[in-house]
């Protein structure tokens, strides 16, 4: 495993309940908050591509004092627009090769500290060594041990 690629976005990605508005006469389109969402991770990613045909991610979103209280501030409504990103982006292939997604809320002092922190880390895997593994847990356990001490070190640093 190499080590993460990693790269900060100084905005929050939308709620997926805010992601898509529904058209007229039917069908969906990207609200212009997920477009300079998937933008910025273009731009700020520098269109890297990690490379391994499969992926660990992490992805720490640091909210503000305005989000706190809001109940729509759940882990799972960031992470749709924030994987869809990277998939945009080029950085990953593809959402559907993500192995482990570990995911974080931090808060800030102040709104202009909000931000999304990206650590992707691609991994080269024999697809029979995946389906060998079946329900015996993580193909990589110690390695996942080692890497959440540091991730923990990180987020501390932050």
């Amino acid at each position: 495993m190499s080590a993460p690629f990693r790269f900060t976005v100084p905005l929050l990605p939308p709620s997926v309940n805010h992601y898509k508005g529904v058209r007229k006469n039917g069908g969906f389109y990207r609200k212009r908050e997920a477009v300079a969402f998937v933008d910025a991770v273009c731009v700020l990613s520098r269109k890297t591509m990690v490379s391994g045909n499969f992926y660990t991610v992490e992805i720490f979103f640091f909210l503000g004092p305005s989000k706190r209280n809001l109940s729509s501030n759940d882990l799972d409504n960031f992470q749709k627009v924030g994987i869809d990103a990277l998939v945009r982006a080029g950085v990953i292939k593809t959402d559907g090769r993500i192995l482990d997604l570990h995911l974080h809320k931090r808060f800030v002092a102040g709104d202009r500290e909000e931000r999304t922190e990206y650590f992707v880390t691609g991994r080269q895997i024999d697809e029979k060594e995946i389906l060998a593994a079946g329900d015996n847990g993580p193909v990589e356990h110690e390695a996942s041990t080692s890497n959440q001490r540091s991730i923990t070190r990180r987020a501390a640093q932050v």
